[in-house]
């Protein structure tokens, strides 16, 4: 591990920020904060109000981030480089987060912390790991009963030119200095336009500043997991799948058309089989972000479903959240006659007339039921509804454009 420690001593990553507040403002947040996110970690209410959250790998700002956004709970960051954890104390003292507690600490050692945690998150670190199964074993320790883990690593296909450039740049016997890092952006830039790895460089959000370079390019340890390949790190080290952090990455309706004669095949296929096909069609995936817990957790903890033609099933009485960042840019008339307009980062889509009724009224407290019922007036209207509602909602959750709470439950005030 010294060869990365010494890399993120050198070449902080990710690139720092000053301002907390000014960084949410401009639009940047994790897709797993409590804050925005709390009931797609949490379907069902079971967990208490105020979090303990481990960071794990929490870079220069990561952890100051949870703090900051979610001051009722306590967070603990650990990082590997000083230099990282450095900024972070600096975002610590400048925002007062007498919430955030920071150590210098491998993910290999959380064992020293004595703690255990309702989430842990580690985005981005497991993949830089000689043993990352072993890795994710000691987060599995420190992880609550009821406790949710976030974690992120690379996707095999999107980076597949990553690895080739890699490759090529250590048999060139490239290093991680100044000299190094020109000539590996002098080496890109002059790469032809069909080179693989001109597509991931179109969607990095990192590689205009060197530390960017450096930690895709140069890095000593680095690997790129397909999506057989998370759900094996799952069960392989004895922890649950529970869901993609945005199911639309993974969602065949998504990506198919209705019309394409391979959808109705696609469809027949488990959702497992489902994620690998839009993964191998689409070649956009160049990070898995995902949710895992304990195996022995109860279900209905967790799993929303939508199953078809089940039009009286326990989806009635989940309640609908909108999702952050939901922007309405159009609904229909006052006659529903026209379509309504939905943009969530740069997923756009339609509502039918018939749809926007019943989505003008999820409020984060109506079940679904009881928004079918204020949307009807007569027992006959209420069964349209039933099934348009249906077809939207199951719509919805298929894209993770909306977040589903499972019933209600007394709020914990403690972890069990």
């Amino acid at each position: 591990m010294s060869d990365v420690r010494d890399q993120y001593e050198k070449w902080v990553y990710p690139l720092p920020v000053e301002d907390l507040d000014a960084d949410f403002k401009a639009g940047h947040f994790d897709r797993s904060d409590p804050s925005l996110f709390r009931r797609k970690l949490w379907p069902r209410a079971v967990e208490p109000q105020k979090l303990k959250i481990l960071i794990a790998g929490c870079g220069t700002m990561q952890a100051a981030r949870y703090a900051f956004r979610n001051p009722e709970c306590d967070v603990v960051g650990i990082d590997i480089s000083q230099a990282s954890l450095k900024h972070e104390d600096y975002l610590k003292r400048k925002h007062g987060l007498a919430n955030l507690r920071l150590h210098c600490l491998s993910i290999l050692d959380v064992q020293q912390l004595g703690e255990q945690y309702d989430m842990i998150v580690s985005s981005g670190v497991l993949h830089h790991l000689r043993d990352p199964d072993a890795g994710l074993r000691k987060l599995k320790a420190l992880l609550l009963p009821r406790g949710v883990m976030s974690i992120m690593v690379y996707g095999w296909y999107r980076r597949f030119g990553v690895y080739m450039m890699q490759e090529a740049f250590r048999l060139l016997g490239i290093e991680q200095t100044a000299e190094g890092v020109a000539l590996a952006r002098e080496t890109l830039a002059a790469l032809p336009a069909w080179h693989h790895v001109k597509s991931y460089e179109k969607s990095a959000p990192d590689l205009d500043f060197d530390g960017g370079i450096v930690d895709t390019f140069l890095h000593p340890c680095d690997r790129a997991y397909t999506v057989a390949q998370v759900l094996r790190l799952a069960s392989d080290n004895g922890l649950q799948f529970q869901d993609w952090l945005d199911r639309y990455s993974y969602s065949i309706s998504a990506l198919i058309p209705d019309g394409l004669g391979i959808r109705p095949l696609a469809s027949r296929l488990k959702p497992e089989e489902r994620w690998q096909l839009v993964e191998l069609l689409g070649q956009s995936l160049g990070t898995h972000a995902f949710l895992l817990c304990h195996a022995e957790r109860d279900p209905q903890d967790y799993v929303v479903e939508f199953a078809a033609g089940d039009e009286h099933g326990a989806w009635l009485s989940y309640i609908p959240h909108l999702r952050p960042p939901m922007e309405v840019l159009r609904l229909s008339d006052p006659q529903h006659r026209n379509p309504g307009t939905l943009r969530r980062f740069i997923y756009e889509f339609t509502l039918e007339g018939r749809d926007v009724p019943l989505f003008e009224l999820v409020n984060g407290s109506r079940t679904i039921a009881e928004i079918i019922e204020a949307c009807s007036t007569s027992p006959e209207q209420v069964a349209e509804n039933r099934g348009i509602a249906f077809g939207l909602f199951s719509r919805m959750y298929e894209w993770d454009h909306l977040l589903y709470e499972i019933g209600r439950q007394p709020r914990s005030t403690a972890q069990q």
